[in-house]
């Protein structure tokens, strides 16, 4: 999959390991994720934030795998917390899911989630050919 990931010198550069900007080709299908929470292969919600932020994000790429896409065709991430986290393992977390490619992110801070225990929902869009 051949999506361009810009940062355009026309806005300051990104705050953290984002892209700006997305761009698909123009005959990519379209795959929209509901929102992944950190529960485990077995239904498991682990206590930390970090450990059900890992989990989000291999149920992303799990759910992409099941596709035959990888985290490469992700074009736009939406990260919700409901607790801060260390800033290094979110990094650490973050960088080892994206690889050194990382997409369109937002990322924000809610009071709640569809659940007490969460503390996590991660929503991503992808791309395929």
């Amino acid at each position: 999959m051949n999506i361009i990931r810009k940062n355009p010198d026309t806005v300051a550069p990104p705050i953290g390991s984002y892209s700006h900007l997305s761009i698909l080709p123009r005959d990519a299908e379209l795959l929209v994720l509901s929102g992944q929470v950190g529960a485990d292969l077995n239904g498991e919600i682990p206590d930390s934030v970090e450990d059900q932020f890992r989990n989000a994000l291999q149920n992303i790429t799990r759910i992409l795998s099941s596709e035959g896409v990888t985290a490469d065709g992700i074009f736009k991430i939406n990260i919700w917390f409901t607790e801060s986290l260390d800033r290094d393992q979110f990094v650490s977390i973050w960088n080892e899911f994206h690889g050194g490619n990382p997409p369109a992110t937002t990322l924000a801070y809610v009071s709640a989630l569809a659940q007490p225990s969460l503390k996590v929902e991660v929503e991503a869009w992808a791309a395929r050919k």
